[in-house]
């Protein structure tokens, strides 16, 4: 009962924060209303499922703005994404010896806490390797928090005097109008919605429920039958449960680990919140897409979040959701590899230090 009704809540004030043309409203709007849920009411827990069919709705939602010639496009800033997550891993490493040596936390929990591979992956390796996982979890939560509030914060101020016309215009082509009942329209939605939950289930990627999503939703509107755009209404309900379920994760014991470890804990979140905005110039750069859409597209907050922030300030959400999938997965690939190394030069580092003391 008092999970439907939070669930409730939290639609409600992420309505008025879209009704006030908040940027991504729906989104913030929810996750706080979880957050102040779990941090002053109550602890709250929801359910695996509910998490997958937020994160299938906005995948939907943004298949049905692809077209095939996107891909091409996306081929060509590939590159560019290569770059910009180079510097982006080689900075959260920096960020992670900095955290270690300002904090009483071993290497292996600093790197992880640093490490922009998503909150699950990281957790993921903090058990495998023995980390602390509460501390790695607090971090990498904060962390997601602090990037989707103040990130869609700062792209709806800066897209009220920065340029995007291209990108609306493509944004906005690419949708087209389909003529079809409200509710047939539902219906194939839920037809949409329903195999890509199954297809989640039976095989387990990262984000699978959004990536098969975009794949479902993208083969069916373009060879089976096109679909008008989903109802700002739906696409809210899909962001509402995505932004409550990451606001119920902030608990207070997340709040007083990261507390333990004093001033390095908010100066290592500052240098990523800025770090972001240095790895978009760099992408910007090499790239013909406005510094909204690279922002979207590069910061690492997850895919799900910053196309939902992207398809509220009509950009092009399509590209912001490739551009973030690409990268999570590249990274979900290239960490696991690249971690054996770094922890054990690590530890070797730390061994030699002690014998030389």
């Amino acid at each position: 009962m008092k999970k439907g009704l939070l669930l409730f809540k939290a639609f409600t004030v992420g309505f008025l924060f879209d009704l006030l043309n908040m940027p991504a409203g729906w989104l913030l709007g929810a996750m706080l209303v979880g957050a102040f849920y779990r941090l002053m009411i109550d602890d709250i827990a929801y359910p695996n499922l509910l998490f997958d069919l937020s994160l299938a709705v906005i995948g939907v939602s943004i298949s049905l703005s692809i077209k095939a010639k996107m891909f091409q496009e996306v081929a060509s800033y590939l590159f560019p994404l290569a770059v910009s997550m180079i510097i982006l891993l080689i900075a959260s490493w920096v960020l992670g010896k900095i955290l270690k040596n300002y904090s009483n936390l071993d290497s292996k929990t600093a790197l992880f806490c640093c490490l922009p591979a998503g909150a699950s992956v990281m957790m993921a390796l903090s058990r495998e390797y023995n980390a602390n996982l509460g501390m790695v979890a607090a971090f990498q939560t904060v962390r997601i928090m602090m990037l989707v509030s103040t990130i869609s914060l700062v792209a709806g101020f800066m897209s009220s005097f920065l340029s995007t016309d291209e990108v609306q215009g493509a944004a906005m082509k690419a949708t087209s109008q389909v003529n079809m009942p409200l509710g047939l329209a539902i219906l194939f939605y839920l037809l949409l919605i329903g195999i890509t939950l199954f297809l989640a289930k039976k095989w387990r990627i990262p984000i699978a429920p959004f990536l098969y999503a975009i794949i479902i939703g993208f083969l069916f509107h373009t060879f089976i039958q096109p679909l008008p755009t989903m109802p700002n209404l739906l696409v809210g309900m899909g962001m509402a449960m995505l932004g409550v379920i990451i606001g119920v994760r902030f608990d207070r014991r997340a709040l007083k680990e990261i507390k333990e470890i004093g001033w390095t804990s908010v100066w290592i979140l500052l240098s990523f919140f800025f770090l972001t905005f240095v790895v978009t110039f760099v992408f910007y750069l090499m790239t013909p897409l406005d510094f909204i859409t690279s922002l979207l597209a590069i910061v690492p907050a997850g895919a799900p979040q910053m196309s939902s922030v992207a398809a509220s300030l009509d950009l092009d959400a399509s590209i912001v959701a490739a551009m973030q999938v690409i990268r999570l997965l590249v990274l979900v690939l290239i960490i696991p590899m690249l971690v054996p190394f770094l922890v054990s030069k690590e530890q070797g580092n730390e061994i030699s230090g002690q014998e030389n003391t």
